[in-house]
């Protein structure tokens, strides 16, 4: 199992492929497995790492503080154990969170951007929304009905309206063997409640696309306009038929998408 340890903390990691290194950084809650179906679409064009974040799946969970800016440290430090200098950098949701800080703080670790589902900051509804949904995490444990609240905020009316498609969502999300410590999806929404960084967006220099999807109710369209309009020479693109976790609904669409924007036919 390929671990990388530093700062007394062990982080899981998979690498696919060769090429230009291109790093995806998963959402609260989710980790590396939640790209598996993008992997195979990257891995061809694109040295493709993922991995889990602190607090969640076979990371440490840790003690104490936890904040976006302490996961992008995180992230710099996995890419200098990987020996990588430089990577393209695909963040989703909190993960489009600790991208932004990357880019940021460490503008000549990173060559081209991409924002997926994300905002500048987390809205009140959301962390409000995200404390309730871990209090009933810890009345229920991961329940049926915990998951299925989940897929009304992450997935499309037309996905939710197949029942096939909630069912098996929920049946393989109970039964996997990694799911995510209580206090350690705890750790992530207070990390989520205090980021803010529209006060600072304005200075990403790196070539950058926002990927967002037209029916995503959880960060909205609107949010993802104003993340572009301050992020200077930044490309928005909405999706039809998808919703907050685009990678997931429509894993060829997405990858196709940031694919196009990483050769240079989206400028």
């Amino acid at each position: 199992m390929p671990i990388a340890k530093f700062n007394g903390i062990s982080f899981y990691y998979e690498i696919y492929g060769e090429g230009i290194p291109l790093l995806l950084i998963g959402g609260l809650g989710s980790d590396s497995a939640s790209w598996l179906g993008v992997v195979k679409e990257f891995s061809p064009h694109f040295k493709t790492v993922i991995f889990d974040n602190r607090n969640c799946g076979r990371s440490d969970v840790t003690p104490g503080e936890c904040s976006v800016n302490i996961m992008s440290e995180d992230t710099i430090m996995l890419l200098d154990f990987l020996k990588i200098e430089k990577a393209h950098i695909l963040g989703h949701s909190m993960g489009g969170y600790i991208a932004q800080e990357l880019a940021i703080n460490y503008p000549g670790r990173v060559d081209k951007l991409i924002l997926e589902s994300t905002a500048p900051a987390s809205s009140k509804r959301n962390n409000l929304l995200f404390e309730d949904i871990y209090n009933q995490l810890k009345r229920e444990g991961y329940s049926e009905s915990w998951f299925k609240r989940w897929t009304d905020w992450l997935f499309s009316p037309q996905f939710i309206a197949d029942s096939s498609f909630v069912e098996t969502f929920i049946k393989n999300s109970m039964k996997y063997p990694y799911l995510q410590k209580a206090e350690g999806f705890k750790s992530q929404i207070e990390a989520i409640a205090s980021f803010d960084t529209r006060d600072r967006v304005n200075l990403i220099k790196a070539k950058t696309l926002i990927i967002e999807g037209e029916n995503d109710i959880l960060i909205t369209p609107e949010e993802a306009r104003i993340l572009a309009e301050n992020i200077p020479g930044s490309v928005l693109q909405l999706l039809d038929g998808t919703a907050h976790c685009i990678h997931i609904e429509n894993p060829k669409l997405f990858a196709d998408t940031v694919t196009q924007f990483l050769i240079g036919a989206i400028k």
